[in-house]
């Protein structure tokens, strides 16, 4: 089982995908039945003008499920990279024995953990969102 380890993470991510990213994922498979239904039908004419154009568009249709597999995949990133964020605050300003401020906590957090410095907005939003989440 070890060997199918990515193949898991991503049906796990497509899972835990949205009701439209799935629906995007559909629609290419979708396109690829009805274009391997042409190819094979144009194999049992021999047509070549009608096997080339098939053909592209089989590739055209691989392509597009690859890359929406990709865009689920990067959002799925993004999104276990926001929690870990909210982690992180969640802990400092359990920690904190005064009353924190946007700023304070923001400043406290990068110098705790320089490699949020690259996310500082988004860690600004998470901080905003979760202080207001508290009042």
């Amino acid at each position: 089982m070890v060997r199918f380890r990515r193949i898991r993470n991503r049906l796990k991510e497509i899972t835990e995908s949205t009701t439209t990213e799935r629906i995007l994922l559909i629609l290419p498979f979708f396109i690829l039945l009805l274009d391997l239904y042409l190819f094979i039908h144009a194999i049992y004419l021999r047509d070549i003008y009608v096997i080339i154009p098939v053909m592209i568009l089989l590739v055209f249709s691989l392509m597009e499920i690859l890359v929406t597999l990709e865009e689920i995949h990067e959002r799925a990133l993004e999104h276990l990279k926001y929690r870990d964020m909210e982690r992180k605050v969640r802990r400092a300003m359990g920690k904190a024995r005064s009353k924190v401020t946007v700023r304070s906590l923001l400043n406290h957090l990068l110098e705790e953990h320089p490699e949020l410095k690259d996310h500082e907005k988004t860690l600004y939003h998470v901080i905003c969102q979760i202080l207001s989440e508290k009042d």
